[in-house]
């Protein structure tokens, strides 16, 4: 048995972020999601995000910067007409109560699960061609500048994030971003669960 390279493990770890439907794997997230409502999906309790709030915004996130900056390509939102889809007036992923409050209530769950694990399934085919040529590749302006222009980040970032390995922002983006999300959902899935 060979081996795990970089690659091997970015996917393994990636797998548990995401549903079962984007992978098979030993463990994955579904766990978080079992057993509740739409209408629990979309509650705010004591005002804080929705968890129909918070997949949305791991699901962009990882699109918007892995695509953009990562795998230097234009993200997927951008390429099935997803807004339309998804039934959402924003592109961005706004914490500002009022922002919040509508994308909760007005999101297409089913299209958000479509989404989210399309948006997985590409960062798993993308890696793959990173692997192992431009995996420790920097990261250039051009990248930054194609994040912005797809509406995420600001111009400040390439002064910290150019010039730094694929590999460090695609285990942020693409993993670590996510993991702490998933930690946010666990606590209010029992929240919710009881209301």
């Amino acid at each position: 048995m060979r081996g795990m390279n970089a690659l091997d493990h970015f996917l393994r770890e990636h797998s548990s972020v995401h549903r079962a439907a984007v992978v098979r794997a030993e463990f994955n997230m579904d766990y978080l999601l079992e057993g509740l409502t739409d209408r629990q999906l979309r509650l705010r309790p004591h005002g804080l995000n929705s968890l129909a709030w918070i997949f949305w915004h791991v699901a962009r996130t990882e699109d918007g910067f892995v695509s953009c900056i990562v795998l230097q390509r234009d993200q997927l939102f951008d390429q099935e007409n997803w807004s339309k889809k998804l039934g959402v007036p924003t592109r961005d992923t706004s914490t500002e109560k009022e922002a919040v409050a509508e994308l909760s209530e007005g999101i297409d769950l089913d299209a958000l699960w479509a989404y989210r694990d399309s948006v997985g399934r590409r960062t798993r085919e993308g890696v793959v061609s990173l692997w192992p040529d431009r995996w420790n590749a920097p990261i250039e302006i051009a990248d930054v500048g194609r994040a912005v222009g797809a509406g995420f980040g600001s111009p400040h970032m390439e002064h910290y994030i150019s010039g730094k390995p694929r590999e460090s922002a695609l285990y942020w983006w693409g993993l670590h971003h996510t993991l702490m999300h998933l930690g946010q959902v666990a606590m209010l899935r029992g929240l919710v669960s009881q209301m």
